[in-house]
């Protein structure tokens, strides 16, 4: 009885916290119970079918074929290649499809189902009537959103291109001249610029410079970095990802680069020295 129960708990819950999501219309906030519902999703397609897994593959329009192999634009879409096992080169391809294993697919699902979800809530319209029987709960949610968003503001001080480590300068300075910044580099920049505190126009401004600037195809790039688009709003990469990466001016490092691990702390060390 108690399974039953907490079965049509499930059922009722979910659609309406979708409308309690949509209500209040916060892009973190979509990307919060997006990525929460989609992880609950992996631990269930974990111990689910293959026949059901591809099933789950097709309604989400994610091509995979009947030997579990995936077409690398499909997983170069979903997969978590942020993680170094996932880089593709570690992966095996094979004329444009990869060899997955069950967890795997599951894993990849998880990202499109993320993905799905943030773009049903993002143009999701909940009718006035849900609004106002959730309204308690929707003034309460945007309120502490409200308050964190002013806790960061705090923490990282009013955001200044003259606080910014010497590799954020240094991509910044490479794409405003021109030069060829690698997609990397590019993510680099724009989720630290947005990490600080800077809005999508903010940051389009500093990338005008640029001689082949193209402002409704950058600000794309960058409300997909940012998770306006995607619903992930990424972090910024380590120092040690981005010495990896090749981005780290390593003759230009200060005392301070020598003393964090995060272009964040730099950049906070650096606003608490300019006061």
């Amino acid at each position: 009885m108690a399974s039953e129960t907490d079965a049509l708990m499930n059922i009722f819950s979910y659609p309406i916290a979708r409308m309690i999501v949509a209500s209040v219309g916060h892009p973190y906030f979509r990307g919060r119970y997006a990525l929460a519902e989609a992880k609950r999703a992996y631990e269930f397609l974990q111990g689910e079918s293959r026949d059901f897994l591809l099933q789950v593959a097709r309604e989400l329009e994610v091509a995979v074929d009947d030997d579990l192999r995936l077409h690398f634009a499909d997983y170069l879409r979903h997969a978590p290649t942020r993680s170094q096992r996932w880089k593709l080169v570690n992966m095996p391809l094979s004329q444009g499809w990869l060899s997955l294993d069950h967890r795997e697919l599951a894993r990849v699902l998880q990202n499109a189902i993320q993905h799905r979800l943030f773009e049903e809530l993002r143009d999701m319209r909940p009718p006035s009537e849900i609004s106002n029987v959730f309204r308690e709960e929707v003034t309460a949610i945007r309120n502490t959103l409200q308050q964190r968003e002013m806790r960061e503001k705090a923490e990282m001080g009013e955001a200044s291109v003259a606080k910014l480590p010497p590799c954020m300068r240094m991509l910044l300075a490479a794409i405003q001249t021109g030069a060829n910044v690698p997609h990397v580099g590019r993510f680099t920049l724009v989720s630290f610029l947005n990490a600080i505190g800077m809005d999508t126009e903010e940051i389009l401004g500093l990338f005008a410079a640029s001689p082949d600037f193209d402002r409704e195809r950058t600000r794309y790039q960058i409300e997909h970095i940012t998770g306006k688009v995607s619903g992930t709003d990424y972090t910024p990469p380590s120092c040690a990802s981005i010495k990896t990466w090749g981005l780290c001016p390593t003759d230009k490092m200060d005392a301070i680069c020598r003393r964090v691990n995060h272009p964040l702390s730099y950049y906070r060390i650096k606003g608490r020295r300019r006061k």
